[in-house]
């Protein structure tokens, strides 16, 4: 049904079809009303995208798992949202919402959400757990919400958070941003890798074409490696000495690096990374990491942090070899599969060893990081209660 421009609304008809499992009225401008007041148990997939002249929607599909609400002009999704319990994608790209409601967090099976240039999105609530992929680009966003401590954090299993040009978040949004990535990051990375064998691929022969299924990866505005990282610099090159590390195993690499604004219109960001001796000038031959990126413009620095295997396992193997060494990095800009642009400026890198007590100091410091803030939140009930009594007393004497 899809392309019907003289479709204003849906006959009530097609509400009772046991058996509608996909739905499809993209690109209906007419459209204007798509209400049911039955339940669609069958319902599975629904796609309203491009229904410029949608004003009334509100649908219960307990089943539905997917749903397209692409370039829309509804500024709030229906009260009825929160009973999507089945929900895994949730697609607002370029519609006009203005709020995402709390009851989000009942859809403990959603997956991925797609924000994308939501004009007149100011927050970004608290996410269920379950969310794997988060893409946002909202220029007028302001705050994110996340959850208040390391314990329910821990729990998430964030393998792609995007929040490309969002230069108007505030500071506290995004220090809790860069505090989510990392414990993210490093909780996939550790699980991801225990899953590998230790014998390394030395080949990926589908990378290029399917490069996502083998990252993890992490994006928001900054102009600075995070401190975190145990090797950095805001040069193109740096050494690597790995000699503390030499009596515990490696286990693999993440990788940080700062894009530089002004990239505009590509389709791919291409990384080369290569690795000297630094003893000598045996040049070792380097590794590409791959990254897509919407055909718009970088209109700020932007920090990328990713965990990406054939890299990771080509860190590792040089390392088996040599303890010091250097890294060189440069970076392109993809138009298509067969126009590369010049380089692009990277104002930084940095790349930190993982291993099973990288992880576990990570694990220690967050959970006295919850101890303190809980201590500190009693200690203001305590003061508050104290204030509280002494301006009784006050008034009774």
């Amino acid at each position: 049904m899809t392309h019907c421009h003289n479709l204003k609304s849906v006959h009530p008809s097609i509400f009772s079809l046991d058996k509608l499992v996909y739905l499809d009225l993209s690109l209906c401008y007419s459209l204007t009303t798509f209400t049911s007041n039955s339940h669609l148990s069958s319902l599975r997939y629904l796609n309203l995208g491009s229904c410029k002249g949608l004003r009334t929607f509100s649908v219960t599909a307990y089943n539905l798992i997917a749903l397209d609400l692409t370039n829309i002009c509804i500024n709030a999704l229906p009260s009825s949202f929160g009973c999507q319990s089945k929900l895994e994608i949730l697609v607002l790209r370029y519609s006009e919402i203005e709020s995402i409601p709390s009851s989000i967090m009942n859809l403990t099976r959603l997956r991925k959400i797609d924000i994308r240039f939501c004009s007149n999105l100011l927050v970004l609530p608290e996410l269920p757990s379950s969310v794997e992929t988060l893409l946002v680009e909202c220029r007028s966003m302001k705050t994110v919400l996340f959850p208040s401590t390391f314990a329910e954090q821990f729990k998430e299993n964030k393998k792609r958070i995007e929040f490309w040009n969002c230069w108007d978040l505030d500071e506290r949004s995004l220090i809790n941003i860069a505090l989510n990535i990392q414990i993210n990051l490093m909780k996939f990375t550790c699980r991801h890798l225990s899953t590998l064998e230790h014998d390394y691929v030395e080949s990926y022969v589908d990378y290029k074409d399917n490069f996502d299924s083998y990252q993890a990866l992490y994006v928001y505005p900054g102009s600075s490696v995070p401190e975190w990282l145990e090797y950095k610099t805001t040069m193109d090159d740096m050494i690597v000495d790995l000699s503390p590390h030499h009596f515990s195993p490696l286990l693999g690499f993440v990788f940080c690096f700062v894009l530089a604004k002004d990239i505009q219109y590509c389709d791919r960001i291409e990384l080369n990374i290569t690795t000297i001796d630094a003893e000598g000038d045996d040049e070792n031959d380097g590794v590409d990491i791959y990254m897509d990126r919407t055909r718009l413009c970088i209109a700020s620095d932007h920090v990328c942090m990713i965990y990406d295997q054939p890299f990771s396992h080509y860190l590792t193997s040089i390392a088996k070899n040599q303890i010091r060494f250097k890294i060189k990095v440069t970076a392109r800009t993809e138009i298509n599969v067969y126009r590369m642009r010049p380089e692009v400026e990277l104002k930084g890198f940095g790349i930190s060893p993982i291993n099973h007590s990288t992880y576990h100091n990570l694990i220690q410091q967050m959970e006295l990081f919850d101890h303190i803030n809980q201590w500190n939140r009693t200690v203001r009930s305590i003061i508050l209660c104290i204030s509280f009594l002494q301006l009784k007393m006050k008034k009774l004497i």
